[in-house]
């Protein structure tokens, strides 16, 4: 079924996990800003002259479908933050011991699958207790592609991800080899699998959907506090603890547009994400703000949220029908247009759609703000579910999978 309008009617493009909604990106050929300093007041770096390897910098620093997104090269803080990050590691044969030792086997069947990486769930026993962990395995680095290059790549996503810490944000434990020497990303599992199935699933209620929404923001929130933009909020992007935290995780698109010490916001470069969750500015190919990219990622992902479907496929005028009425509609000179364009007008309740609307503004000048967000009357109302003694809801398809796991592993709930 293809998007459009036919006979007056808006036809919108319905879920369907077949669609390829990937878009590719090129490199960022500007310079990346300075680096954290050290103690000394000199910055790490790995463009040194002598042959510089991954092992070096541990020792000494349309359809909504599930598909993995590309990632851009264009993060120049991000990348910054990988040439300046110091990360302990007690040497490659420790190392190596210390994923099967510290975290336990990984199993041969991956539980998710990306660009860059696979991830394969590792179940760690001992007397006193049990953990599991998501281990996400980097790909070896490729023939045309130099030791710096792999170093950058394989580091921007540990160092920002490692570095946070929030309820809603999937905990980042460690970076070790494997016994095959692949490099492996240490993170908690989340059994109540990922929001995009509790999407295909249905049936969620109107509080779990706004309970939902606001530990998104919660997370989105947290990351602008530290100066972290994600640039890859999507459904599947989101996952579910045991104990109804919903969890920004996969931050192999992140950047920092800005370091504490900084009050300058460090404009963002190149396109990255899935297609129907990017927002405007970033296809006109010139510098934008990272923080409003995932403002309007969050308002594709309520609209998700409470359809099971997506606004449109991509938010180009010039190629997307439903997009163009809707870019048309926020730009009409009658208030009773503009304010609540037919894309969101039958969102509920009717208190959320003038948030949704500023939260969807193609104008990035115009865009709401995260701060605006949490400080609107109808955000202060939504209850979460973990923050109340008797919560009006559960999240019944992360419980539903959490009860799943436990009984495939054994595990009591």
């Amino acid at each position: 079924m293809s998007s459009g309008v036919v006979g007056g009617k808006v036809t919108v493009p319905p879920i369907d996990p077949r669609q390829d909604r990937t878009v590719k990106v090129g490199k960022d050929k500007d310079e990346a800003p300075r680096t954290p300093s050290g103690k000394n007041g000199k910055t790490p770096s790995i463009h040194s002259e002598h042959k510089f390897n991954l092992k070096d910098l541990l020792q000494n620093t349309p359809k909504l479908g599930r598909k993995s997104s590309q990632r851009s090269t264009s993060s120049r803080k991000s990348d910054s933050e990988a040439e300046g990050a110091s990360v302990h590691s007690k040497g490659r044969s420790e190392s190596v011991a210390s994923l099967s030792k510290k975290y336990g086997v990984c199993q041969k069947v991956a539980i998710g699958k990306g660009a860059t990486s696979v991830v394969r769930l590792a179940h760690k026993w001992d007397r006193s207790e049990e953990k599991l962990y998501a281990i996400k395995e980097f790909r070896k680095r490729r023939k045309n592609e130099t030791e710096k290059e792999y170093v950058k790549k394989l580091t921007a996503e540990f160092c920002i991800s490692s570095a946070l810490h929030h309820p809603n944000i999937v905990e980042t434990v460690d970076l070790v080899q494997d016994e095959n020497q692949h490099w492996c990303e240490v993170m908690e599992f989340c059994p109540g699998g990922d929001l995009y199935a509790a999407i295909k699933k249905g049936g969620m209620s109107p509080s779990e959907v706004e309970c939902c929404f606001k530990q998104i923001l919660y997370g989105v929130q947290y990351l602008h506090s530290q100066g972290v933009a994600h640039r890859d909020i999507k459904p599947e992007n989101l996952f579910f603890d045991t104990r109804g935290h919903l969890k920004i995780g996969d931050y192999g698109a992140s950047t920092v547009y800005r370091l504490p010490w900084e009050a300058t916001v460090h404009m963002s470069t190149g396109l990255c994400g899935s297609e129907p969750y990017i927002a405007p500015e970033q296809f006109l190919g010139k510098p934008y703000d990272a923080r409003l990219v995932d403002i309007w990622a969050c308002g594709i992902v309520y609209y998700c949220l409470h359809f099971q479907e997506l606004p449109w496929r991509a938010a180009q005028p010039a190629t997307d029908t439903l997009y163009a009425a809707y870019a048309q509609a926020c730009a009409s000179p009658l208030p009773s247009v503009s304010a609540c364009p037919q894309t969101i007008n039958n969102l509920s309740p009717r208190a959320c759609r003038g948030l949704i609307r500023r939260m969807l503004e193609p104008d990035p000048r115009q865009r709401a703000t995260v701060e605006e967000i949490m400080n609107h009357a109808w955000i202060h109302e939504i209850e979460v579910c973990h923050e109340v003694a008797q919560p009006r809801h559960v999240h019944v398809s992360a419980r539903a999978m959490v009860n799943a796991n436990a009984s495939h592993l054994g595990l009591a709930v």
